[in-house]
């Protein structure tokens, strides 16, 4: 760790705080596991059945900063999700032989990269933009649409062996008067996993799953669970989950 640059500091200080997650839910987690001679982050065990994790923390690509007097903000065409999908598909090539479930953590190391863009990562569009209608099994988006690493949802949907990927965001309360940091994860399920992980699973965070229509073949996105709830991470045993908001935080 005294060696390490900030972001390898960083990176290992999110590993164990998916490692500490998956202990708290009762997921027996093992930090870097001998999977046939590969070293993912984590093994975890979701009934009964050993499911191999690697954590990636991803920031704002710095091509996409931008500084205007004192004022610093950023203007993104779809490069932080294209980072996050170029991670995750990276993950889930190398662990592919493995012929074993696969569950990528992304882990948010700045404000400013969230949901939206793992969303448009993933599927191509954020959840809300397809809420309505769905997606169809033979296509996700436009041709000229770069992004959604596991489209399209037919039944040769890319990386199969990927169960979900489960993102987490570890922040600083608004509360002032209980400061510390909490955690809001959200699974977000691959819609044909050849491993489909169990709804709830991570306890009481979110689900985000896909319900295949077949009069229309399309999938819906469905949620399963309080996708607004946290975790607190301060050394209370158990640990408090409850619903957070910018307007009610704890």
């Amino acid at each position: 760790m005294q060696r390490a640059d900030a972001a390898g500091i960083d990176a290992v200080l999110h590993e164990l705080v998916a490692f500490e997650t998956c202990r708290t839910l009762h997921l027996n987690p093992t930090f870097e596991p001998d999977a046939g001679g590969q070293r993912p982050d984590l093994s975890i065990q979701v009934n009964g059945t050993t499911v191999w994790c690697d954590v990636f923390v991803t920031y704002r690509p710095t091509s996409t900063l931008r500084t205007f007097e004192d004022l610093q903000g950023y203007e993104d065409a779809g490069q932080a999700a294209k980072k996050i999908g170029d991670a995750v598909s990276t993950k889930a090539t190398k662990y592919a032989k493995l012929n074993a479930p696969l569950i990528v953590f992304v882990m948010f190391g700045e404000y400013n990269v969230g949901l939206q863009d793992l969303e448009t990562a993933l599927y191509g569009s954020t959840v809300d933009e397809v809420s309505v209608d769905g997606v169809s099994t033979s296509e996700c988006h436009e041709d000229w649409h770069k992004h959604g690493i596991l489209c399209p949802p037919s039944a040769s949907a890319p990386y199969p062996s990927l169960s979900a990927v489960v993102s987490c965001d570890w922040f600083d309360t608004l509360n002032r008067s209980a400061r510390g940091r909490r955690l809001h994860c959200v699974v977000y399920h691959h819609w044909r996993s050849q491993f489909p992980l169990s709804l709830g699973a991570f306890g009481p965070f979110g689900d985000l799953w896909w319900q295949l229509d077949e009069s229309r073949q399309r999938f819906i996105p469905r949620v399963s669970g309080d996708s607004s709830i946290v975790m607190g991470t301060a050394s209370d045993d158990p640990p408090r989950f409850a619903p957070y908001s910018t307007e009610a935080p704890w």
